[in-house]
């Protein structure tokens, strides 16, 4: 009798207050699994943040150390061209250059003709300083223009590029 007393009194007092409870411990279980994903995700925002610092880091210091300026860039470059061509005793022409009109990935690119006289010797001590040279400079082709007869001399269109980093 007891038993069957207690019966509706379970039903309608404590089951409800252990389904509640059921329910809640649920509830937090789910708000626990939650909150444990958003902060991964916030560890993993602070790991890629973190990165790009070190990444931009590396592009100014790799700018500053390889890439000549772009605000006095061709004039140093051009300094520097000149410095190689008289170290190595040759004659340097007119030079042309062309800027390309749209920067690429952050980069812009200058293309340099080079027309330079000297003999062999001395081509090949410039293309060995310029080299050797901190700052990037690429050759891109050169183009035997004319040769003296009886003389060593030769006349070379030296085709020359390098990159400016482009401030944003």
């Amino acid at each position: 009798v007891l038993v069957l007393l207690n019966l509706p009194l379970y039903l309608v007092f404590v089951r409800p207050e252990i389904e509640a409870d059921a329910g809640e411990t649920v509830r937090i279980d789910q708000m626990r699994s939650q909150l444990a994903r958003r902060v991964n995700t916030l560890n993993a925002l602070k790991e890629i943040e973190k990165k790009l610092s070190e990444s931009r880091e590396k592009y100014r210091q790799f700018s500053a150390e390889y890439l000549f300026p772009q605000e006095k860039g061709t004039s140093e470059l051009l300094k520097t061209l000149d410095e190689i061509c008289t170290e190595a005793g040759l004659l340097r022409n007119r030079v042309t250059y062309r800027l390309d009109p749209e920067p690429a990935f952050g980069m812009q690119r200058l293309a340099i003709t080079l027309p330079i006289e000297g003999n062999y010797a001395n081509i090949r001590e410039f293309l060995n300083v310029l080299e050797s040279e901190s700052k990037l400079v690429i050759v891109d082709s050169m183009a035997l223009v004319s040769e003296r007869e009886g003389t060593d001399m030769l006349r070379l269109d030296v085709s020359l590029s390098t990159l400016f980093a482009v401030q944003p």
